[in-house]
C-alpha cells in the first residue's frame, strides 16, 4: 500500500506543478529579462543577428555580449517550430523545467535506492519559490538549471556504472552551460572530488571521470576560440564587456549580503519546516549521510559564490535549489515514518487531490488565456502605436527610464525605443513635453503620451 500512496503522491507533485505553472502559459508579460532574451531568440531565428553575435534591437545591444548565446539559439529553434507566439516563451521554459524535473529524479535513483520516492525532491523543488518565478518568466537560470543538472548525473552515472561516454558527454554539456551564462555554471566541477572522498570504492573511477570531462570540454572550448574567429570575437567581447566589469562591481546597483541571506533563508524555509516537523514526530534527529553530504556541499558551492558579487538577485540562487532539495528529500527519506502508511482512505484522498489540482489547472489557464496579461496597458499602448500608426521606431529622452517598455515593445510589436531624433516621441505622462512636437495620442492607463514633430506652416 505504500508503494501505490507513493505512486500517487507521484501524481500530485505534477499536480501541483500543473496549477501553479499552466495558467500563466498563454499570458502576455514577463520580467522584462525574459522578454529580452525572447526577442534576441526571435531575431535569430528571423536572421536578425548571428549566433555569435546576436541583437537586442538596432539601438540596444545590436551587438549583445551579456550571455552566451546558447540558451537564445535553442529557444530560437522553438519559434521555428511554433512560430512567432507569446506562448512560445513560456513553453520554452516549461520544457526545461520537465527537464530539470527528469535530472533531479535520475539523480535521486543513482543516489537512494527508493526511487519510488523521487517525488519528494520534486515536491520540495516546485514548491520553491524562486523556482516558479524563473520558469515563469523564461530567465537564464531555467537553462542554466537543466544544463548543470545533466551534467551532475553524467558525471555520477558515468562514476557507477564506470562508463566513461558519459563522462565525456557531461563535458559537452558543461561547455553548453558555461555558453549559458558563463563561469556560475562552473560548481559541477566540485561534485567528482565529493565522490573521491564520499564514495572510497569508486575514487580511481571519479578520478578518470573527472580528467574525461574536463579535456571533453576543454577541446571543445579551444577548437572554437582556435578555428571560430565568431566565438573569439564573442569571447573577448562577453570578457571584457560584462564579465570583468561585473566581477569589479562596474555594472548594476550594489546588492546587500545580508538581503541575499534572508532571500536564501526564504527558499529554503519550506523544507527546513518540514524537516523540524518529522524530526519532532519521530523524536529525534535525522543523521547526515554521504548521499545528503555530497548535494549539501554541491548546494553550498553553487550558492556561496553569489554572496560575494557586487549585484546579487534572488534568481542567481535558483540552480543551487535542486541540489538543496535532493539533500533535504534524502534527509527525509532515511527514517521509516511517514513512508510507510498503510492506510486505503489517503490513497483515496491524494487521488481525489490531484483530480481537483489537474481540473482547476485547466479551468485556470483557459481562463488567464481569455484576460488581460502582466502590464496589460503598457503592452496595448505599444500595440496600438505599432499597428494603429505603423510605427517601428520612437524616440524617448532616456532609455534607462523605458528600459522595460523597451522590451515590451520590441518583443510584441517589433517597435524599438532610441534616444535619436525621429518624427515621434513618447514621454511619461506628465512629463515636460518635448519643443517641437504635439500631441499625437495619449494612453491614460498605461501613463504614456506620444508626440509627433509638428508640421511647420
Amino acid at each position: 500500500m505504500s508503494h501505490i500512496i507513493n505512486y500517487r503522491l507521484n501524481q500530485f507533485s505534477w499536480a501541483v506543478a500543473a496549477v501553479l505553472l499552466l495558467p500563466l502559459l498563454f499570458t502576455q508579460g514577463m520580467f522584462f529579462d525574459g522578454l529580452t532574451f525572447s526577442t534576441i531568440a526571435r531575431n535569430l531565428n528571423e536572421g536578425i543577428g548571428q549566433f555569435w553575435s546576436p541583437q537586442y534591437t538596432p539601438f540596444v545591444h545590436p551587438e549583445y555580449y551579456e550571455h552566451p548565446p546558447f540558451s537564445f539559439a535553442i529557444h530560437s529553434v522553438y519559434y521555428r517550430l511554433f512560430g512567432d507566439q507569446p506562448w512560445v516563451d513560456r513553453f520554452y521554459a516549461y520544457t526545461l523545467y520537465g527537464l530539470s524535473i527528469l535530472m533531479i529524479r535520475r539523480i535521486w535513483a543513482l543516489l537512494i535506492p527508493s526511487g519510488h520516492r523521487g517525488w519528494i525532491p520534486q515536491l520540495l523543488w516546485t514548491l520553491t519559490p524562486t523556482v516558479l518565478w524563473v520558469h515563469q518568466n523564461n530567465i537564464l537560470e531555467a537553462p542554466l538549471n537543466a544544463a548543470t543538472l545533466a551534467v551532475v548525473w553524467l558525471l555520477i552515472e558515468g562514476t557507477w556504472k564506470k562508463n566513461y561516454l558519459w563522462s565525456a558527454l557531461a563535458g559537452i554539456l558543461f561547455f553548453i552551460a558555461l555558453g549559458i551564462k558563463g563561469p556560475v555554471a562552473l560548481f559541477p566541477l566540485i561534485v567528482l572530488p565529493l565522490v573521491a572522498v564520499l564514495y572510497k570504492e569508486y575514487r580511481t573511477n571519479a578520478l578518470i571521470s573527472a580528467i574525461i570531462m574536463i579535456l571533453s570540454c576543454s577541446l571543445l572550448f579551444t577548437y572554437f576560440y582556435t578555428y571560430v574567429p565568431d566565438f573569439a570575437k564573442f569571447f573577448e567581447g562577453y570578457l571584457n564587456q560584462q564579465l570583468l566589469p561585473s566581477l569589479r562591481g562596474l555594472r548594476g546597483a550594489e546588492s546587500s549580503v545580508l538581503l541575499s541571506l534572508l532571500e536564501l533563508a526564504k527558499q529554503l524555509s519550506l523544507p527546513t519546516i518540514v524537516l523540524v516537523i518529522l524530526a519532532w514526530r519521530r523524536g529525534g534527529k535525522y543523521p547526515l549521510r554521504r548521499e545528503s553530504i555530497l548535494m549539501f556541499t554541491v548546494a553550498i558551492c553553487a550558492t556561496v559564490p553569489f554572496l560575494f558579487l557586487h549585484r546579487q538577485e534572488h534568481y542567481y540562487f535558483m540552480p543551487s535549489m535542486a541540489y538543496w532539495m535532493l539533500a533535504f528529500g534524502m534527509l527525509y527519506e532515511q527514517a521509516p515514518w511517514p513512508w510507510g502508511i498503510n492506510r486505503k482512505q489517503w490513497v483515496k484522498y491524494i487521488s481525489l487531490t490531484n483530480l481537483t489540482l489537474w481540473l482547476a489547472a485547466i479551468v485556470l489557464t483557459l481562463y488567464f488565456s481569455k484576460s488581460p496579461s502582466r502590464d496589460k496597458h503598457t503592452i496595448k499602448a505599444y500595440h496600438s502605436m505599432a499597428s494603429d500608426f505603423k510605427l517601428q521606431v520612437v524616440q524617448v529622452r532616456d532609455l534607462n527610464d523605458f528600459w522595460k517598455d523597451n522590451a515590451i515593445a520590441s518583443r510584441y510589436n517589433k517597435l524599438y525605443l532610441t534616444d535619436r531624433a525621429q518624427p515621434y516621441f513618447l514621454i511619461r505622462l506628465g512629463g515636460p513635453a518635448p519643443e517641437g512636437f504635439e500631441v499625437e495620442a495619449t494612453f491614460e492607463k498605461a501613463k504614456l503620451v506620444l508626440y509627433k514633430k509638428a508640421t511647420p506652416y
